[in-house]
């Protein structure tokens, strides 16, 4: 019974993060520490944005036979505002089992992550399928819920520059968006001159 409750509650927890985020907006973060939790299994977890919307990701992932050390570089989609994002990424594992002995293999990962206004805590859910090479369970399909404290946020000066260069960029559009309608419409003046 417990087994069929905790993917309803996941998924409770994934909508009432949907909801609350399309009403709030929040400042992205630098570093973050924080625990995931999934079946059977936990994992600490460190993430670091590198440019706006990469990151890289270390996971200790700990089960009762097992431990996995994982380094996943991620790519940051927003949907709402600066806090709410989805995610993918792909990198590798390696660790110890204790049938297997040392174990090695490739991980993906996608999820959502938000990042509650004027708290540093950055909650997330995913998915995390992973292929082991030397292994008998050679393929591995964990979900997992994470909380993560902010350790360094984003400057003000930084946001600012980010929000000007997003200025920009739309600005550029718009002169490029003019241009291609000059020229039609200059076209279509020399078409029925």
């Amino acid at each position: 019974m417990l087994q069929f409750r905790l993917p309803i509650m996941r998924f409770k927890l994934v909508l009432v993060i949907i909801l609350i985020s399309h009403y709030a907006s929040a400042q992205k973060y630098g570093t973050a520490v924080g625990v995931r939790l999934g079946d059977a299994r936990f994992g600490i977890s460190v993430k670091q944005r590198i440019l706006p919307r990469f990151s890289a990701e270390a996971i200790t992932d700990l089960k009762t036979n097992s431990f996995q050390f994982t380094v996943l570089p991620k790519y940051h989609l927003p949907i709402t505002g600066e806090g709410f994002n989805i995610f993918f990424g792909a990198g590798m594992h390696a660790g110890s089992h204790k049938e297997y002995g040392k174990i090695y293999g490739f991980d993906l990962m996608g999820g959502i992550e938000w990042k509650i206004p004027a708290l540093p805590i950055v909650l997330a859910a995913d998915i995390k399928p992973a292929y082991h090479i030397n292994n008998e369970d050679w393929f591995d399909f964990p979900a997992s819920v994470s909380i993560h404290y902010v350790i360094t946020r984003e400057t003000k000066a930084k946001r600012k520059k980010d929000r000007e260069r997003r200025k920009k960029r739309k600005e550029r559009k718009e002169r490029r968006e003019e241009r291609k309608e000059n020229r039609q419409e200059w076209w279509d003046e020399i078409r029925n001159g």
